[in-house]
């Protein structure tokens, strides 16, 4: 394949030029960094104008219990480290994300809810897909519609 490459990196650095990626998929990592602002702020700098972030992670729902947050099993499960809707929303259109969307998956209660059937995680957090686009710059949009 010759329009698939992969690359050994950390999500606040990655290993490639700035606006060279198309798009950036990830399945539930991102939730095990300590510095979110910034895997978000590196997406954006790598992704080219009109690349898009579709991301399928955890997000928190309510306010996550004390216990949730100091369980180092819940943290690598990619519980423990969940934001909120609305902090992950502020985050990516401070990077500079535009047509971030949010949506919890339906039927994620269940699956959560059989993660640690004693803590009732089905209440705080839940599944979703994050989506945004980088935006293009002026020249960029103007190149697109010739």
């Amino acid at each position: 394949m010759t329009n698939v490459e992969f690359r050994l990196g950390e999500m606040e650095a990655l290993p490639v030029a700035d606006d060279s990626v198309d798009v950036i998929i990830c399945n539930c990592v991102m939730n095990l960094s300590p510095e979110k602002p910034k895997v978000f702020e590196e997406a954006f700098c790598v992704l080219k104008g009109g690349g898009r972030l579709a991301v399928t992670d955890i997000v928190a729902t309510a306010q996550l219990p004390g216990e949730v947050k100091q369980d180092l099993a819940l943290h690598v499960a990619c519980v423990a480290g969940a934001a909120p809707m609305d902090e992950l929303k502020s985050m990516l259109e401070g990077a500079g994300f535009a047509d971030v969307r949010i949506a919890p998956l339906n039927g994620s209660r269940d699956l959560v809810r059989e993660w640690a059937p004693d803590k009732n995680l089905e209440d705080f957090i839940a599944s979703a897909t994050i989506e945004a686009i980088k935006p293009r710059r002026k020249r960029e949009a103007d190149m697109a519609t010739d």
